[in-house]
């Protein structure tokens, strides 16, 4: 219980730093339409989106949806969410402060469970997994979005990622999402992917590693442009360097049982 207080202290620290410059990456745009697309959100559906950030995947679904329930541990991100929310006139949408491992919901509560860039923060993602299942309706969909990792990149991305943000845990391998859905209450499987290219100094801008720790971060790539360790496509354009998160959709239906 202790770690777990602590690290969630850690996420809490790093995204009240990140919220605001967290909304204007493009990259945390990208997709989303496609995502949304993939899941077939009806105008009868209510959602959830689990650790929901700035609200922008909560905000896509609530213009199809009836109801979009938004749930995340830092009330900065919230914020955020909320003003993008009255920007975009949507009332079907409610935020709250909530713990992914306990989620605050009755069984069988929402239509679609969807998460976006957050299963390399948790402690347990079993746990969390199983949450997910258990707050989806029978016959509703369950959706994870976030890195998913060659295993020979595993090592060497996830370090370079713990120093980008200390409250990253372990961007999960293809192998280990594969595991977690091929659970008996989960069918209909559907597998998709895509990338987010991002600017190295852009990214670095919008982070807070501890100090020291932004050098060893820019020397990681340089090294990088030539020998491809993190499986980040990084390379080289206009004299910057850039690189790709490597981002898989993995979505199952909740069977009938």
């Amino acid at each position: 219980m202790q770690e777990k207080q602590k690290h969630n202290e850690k996420i809490v620290e790093q995204f009240s730093k990140q919220a605001v410059s967290f909304t204007k990456i493009q990259g945390h745009y990208d997709s989303v339409d496609t995502l949304i697309k993939m899941s077939e959100v009806s105008k009868q559906d209510r959602v959830l989106d689990m650790a929901c950030g700035t609200g922008i995947m909560a905000c896509g679904f609530a213009k199809i949806a009836k109801e979009v329930i938004g749930l995340d541990i830092t009330q900065e991100m919230l914020k955020q969410a909320h003003k993008k929310q009255n920007e975009e006139n949507l009332t079907n949408i409610h935020f709250e402060i909530g713990d992914v491992e306990a989620l605050p919901y009755d069984d069988e509560s929402f239509d679609i469970v969807v998460t976006r860039y957050s299963f390399h923060h948790f402690l347990d993602v079993k746990k969390v997994f199983e949450e997910m299942i258990r707050v989806c309706k029978k016959g509703g969909k369950v959706m994870v979005v976030d890195v998913a990792l060659e295993k020979q990149f595993e090592k060497v991305f996830n370090e370079m990622e713990r120093l980008r943000d200390p409250s990253h845990t372990k961007a999960l391998s293809k192998k280990e999402f594969e595991n977690l859905f091929a659970d008996a209450r989960l069918s209909e499987h559907k597998i998709s992917s895509y990338e987010v290219e991002v600017e190295l100094e852009e990214q670095l801008n919008a982070s807070f590693p501890h100090e020291g720790d932004k050098n060893k971060i820019q020397e990681i790539f340089k090294k990088d442009v030539n020998a491809d360790t993190l499986g980040t496509n990084t390379h080289v354009k206009n004299g910057k360097i850039y690189f790709s998160y490597p981002i898989s959709i993995f979505m199952a239906k909740r069977d009938n049982v």
